[in-house]
């Protein structure tokens, strides 16, 4: 009688075959350098971590080779094979986790906790091992270990079973607890259990096996790499990456080669085929941008992306490729989302879930140990994210995991609120010294000067118009389409309130507009602060409503972008009054105070940057006491969190990483939703995201249950949402 691990399709996998599987995945995914960097951090021999990652990989699976788990896998139904495991392995103590009075059989509890936290049930304790069967299985291991670890085996192990399991799950139960506050024995279970997990999915068929790939096929080196680019010779601060092997803040204006010079910094630093490279960004669309680029340097193969709507994406992209979505899509992505791809372009918010605030992804957190990251935009965080971002760069220096934080202009007191203010500064004197734009400050609303835009249109120039709220911005691309001559110019709209399916086609639009005017119209874009990161465009002329300084020195990035002498950029910034999409009028009303008109060197916005924010934090006790407390909570909460789960176990997707006030959801309009044209599995791409106080005078309830809370609301491609003029202002 064989002993059956697995039912693949029609076939069986038995158990020596699919513990073989096993052992071959586990032993890919131990490199020198992490193992080496484990064995610091957890004071543990690295040569006995292998042997425990090579244990858990051949025993985990004993309980299979039990009565009742033969019976379940001819019926499909669950089973309780980890926790018959912990039967045999209770007597091996070869693995003991030893700190104080603290004693854990970590090959007993990883390979019991391997599928979830604890399988124990009430009826689960009753099961007979194949004694024979089971017995021989066991007794295979020094024959197994020799053969894959090439050297003889030390270690005698007994098969006993022990007939209070229990008894042993409560103390299990204890043992786990002791885990929460104990950095060391966490490190050891997360990154073992991550590699078993890992390896037991690939050898339970969860992949197809031509999509899994887990490590660089070939390891890129600097020169490969500049051969990919779209220039011959790299700037000074680029080079300096390069060669570059410490945690680094990169301060570089917009526009002038940070993404390359980050990516030249992070080939430096990898350390053999395993290294991942995650880059992450504020927004989605940034971040599926910026995949659709890197792509080019690596392949399609070897990147990944991850954020709460990168399967809608990734599906479009592949079915254009494949015409369907498939088992191989799937495979892919279920692979992908724990951070598996060598390199995974990310938002900030999924990485910070993944690492800190979500506990139990232990194939996310043992690619974390062997990741050099990299975070841009980190200006662009409001200060409760921030919190987040602290603690989580705090364990990359514990960790050893090397960090390049980039940014256009980050205020020194923001270094010091990060506690990054001693990371290697990247910097380059000479791309401060250009200058971009004309600035003038108008001392009176956009929307009693619509005589300047009119005579600011010209042949060879595009406008922007960024507005602070959706319904300025509507109103202003209405009146200028009333009252201009619109067969001298193109225009569009674009803000956050369209559909996701919607935006995607603006976006698109914008590019190709752009792209004409250089021989057609010019473009005159109406748009929100939606553009200020999550669009790489170039304008020759901006209207802005006045913001935060580090707001607008993000809207100036979108003018005369390459610094061209010839073709110098105007700005002009208008008086705001209101507080509203901003917390205050006070970083308002310093930031036009502060800002000069005249033609700068960049050099000056940085000034004007420090000057707002050491005001700010100086003189408005209120505000300071707001940022204080939104930043020590975010702050705080990983290691509560870690507390409260006893450091392993796995908490809902609950934290709200972002500080709104308003808290916002996807909805489905009522037209899409009885539109016999579009297939539910595609609502999606049919929603928009707006306040939740929408859904106290609009909402529309079905008889059916769905995932998406339904408005009866007006919509348009061209003006997006339609809100009556009473409603509050409550979209941005």
């Amino acid at each position: 009688m064989e002993i059956w691990a697995k039912r693949l399709g029609e076939q069986y996998q038995t158990l020596e075959e699919h513990t073989d599987w096993v052992i071959e995945e586990a032993l890919k995914q131990i490199d020198e350098y992490t193992i080496c960097k484990i064995s610091k951090l957890t004071e543990w021999d690295k040569d006995k971590i292998k042997d425990l990652i090579f244990f858990c990989a051949y025993f985990h699976d004993i309980g299979k080779a039990t009565k009742e788990f033969q019976k379940t896998i001819e019926n499909d139904s669950r089973s309780y094979h980890s926790m018959y495991s912990a039967s045999v392995l209770e007597s091996i103590e070869e693995f003991e986790y030893k700190e104080k009075d603290i004693y854990i059989n970590l090959l007993m509890v990883i390979s019991l906790t391997h599928h979830t936290l604890m399988p124990y049930t009430a009826n689960s304790s009753e099961f007979i091992f194949l004694e024979d069967k089971a017995k021989d299985f066991f007794e295979g291991y020094k024959r197994k270990y020799e053969l894959y670890m090439q050297k003889t085996c030390k270690y005698d192990f007994k098969f006993t079973t022990s007939e209070n399991i229990k008894l042993g799950i409560e103390y299990i139960e204890e043992d786990l607890k002791c885990i929460n506050g104990k950095d060391k024995l966490r490190i050891l279970y997360t990154y073992v259990s991550g590699i078993l997990n890992i390896a037991d999915w690939l050898a339970s068929a969860r992949f197809a096996k031509n999509v899994t790939n887990i490590v660089f096929n070939a390891l890129p080196s600097k020169e490969t790499f500049m051969q990919k680019l779209s220039f011959d010779k790299l700037r000074n601060f680029q080079d300096s990456l390069s060669e570059c092997t410490k945690s680094v803040l990169v301060e570089i204006p917009t526009g002038e080669g940070k993404t390359e010079g980050s990516l030249l910094w992070a080939i430096n630093n990898l350390k053999n085929k395993n290294t991942k490279i995650i880059y992450t960004l504020p927004t989605q669309t940034t971040s599926n941008k910026l995949y659709e680029r890197i792509q080019k340097f690596f392949g399609k193969e070897a990147c990944g992306l991850i954020h709460s709507a990168a399967k809608v994406y990734l599906e479009k992209e592949y079915e254009k490729d494949n015409g369907r979505i498939d088992e191989n899509f799937r495979s892919d992505f279920l692979f992908s989302k724990s951070f598996n791809k060598p390199v995974t372009v990310s938002t900030i918010d999924s990485l910070l879930k993944y690492f800190i605030n979500i506990g139990r992804f232990n194939i996310a957190i043992k690619n974390f140990f062997n990741s050099i990251i990299i975070i841009d935009e980190v200006h662009s965080y409001d200060f409760k994210l921030m919190g987040f971002l602290k603690r989580f760069l705090e364990l990359c220096n514990k960790d050893e995991i090397k960090v390049c934080l980039m940014s256009a202009s980050i205020p020194n007191k923001i270094k010091l609120l990060l506690g990054i203010e001693s990371y290697q500064a990247i910097y380059q004197n000479d791309l401060f010294s250009k200058k971009a734009n004309q600035i003038t400050k108008k001392d009176c609303a956009m929307d009693d000067d619509f005589d300047l835009i009119a005579e600011k249109i010209h042949p060879n120039k595009n406008i922007l118009i960024i507005r602070n709220t959706v319904r300025s911005a509507i109103k202003t691309y209405e009146r200028l389409r009333k009252n201009l001559n619109t067969k001298k110019f193109e225009i569009i709209l674009y803000h956050a309130a369209f559909k996701k399916i919607d935006k995607n086609q603006k976006e698109k639009l914008i590019f190709e507009k752009l792209e004409k005017s250089k021989t057609d119209k010019p473009l005159i874009l109406v748009a929100t602060q939606i553009v200020e990161i999550s669009l790489d465009i170039d304008f020759d002329i901006l209207f802005t409503d006045n913001a935060p300084i580090d707001a607008l020195i993000q809207r100036f990035g979108r003018v005369n972008r390459k610094k061209s002498l010839d073709k110098k950029g105007e700005i002009f910034i208008y008086k705001y009054d209101k507080a509203f999409p901003y917390k205050n009028t006070y970083i308002l009303e310093l930031t036009f105070e502060t800002i000069k008109d005249g033609y700068f060197e960049l050099s000056e916005y940085v000034k004007w940057l420090n000057i707002v924010y050491d005001r700010l934090f100086e003189d408005d006790i209120s505000i300071k006491n707001s940022i204080s407390g939104m930043f020590d909570d975010a702050y705080e909460k990983h290691d509560k969190n870690l507390k409260k789960l006893d450091a392993i176990k796995q908490s809902e997707d609950n934290y709200d990483l972002r500080d709104i006030d308003i808290p916002r959801e996807d909805f489905l309009l009522y037209d899409d939703f009885i539109s016999e044209t579009i297939d539910p599995k595609n609502y999606y791409e049919y929603t928009i995201s707006l306040s939740s106080y929408y859904a106290d005078k609009y909402l529309y309830v079905p008889q059916e249950k769905l995932k998406y809370r339904i408005l009866k609301l007006k919509y348009s491609f061209e003006n997006g949402i339609e809100l009556p003029a009473e409603d509050k202002d409550y979209i941005w």
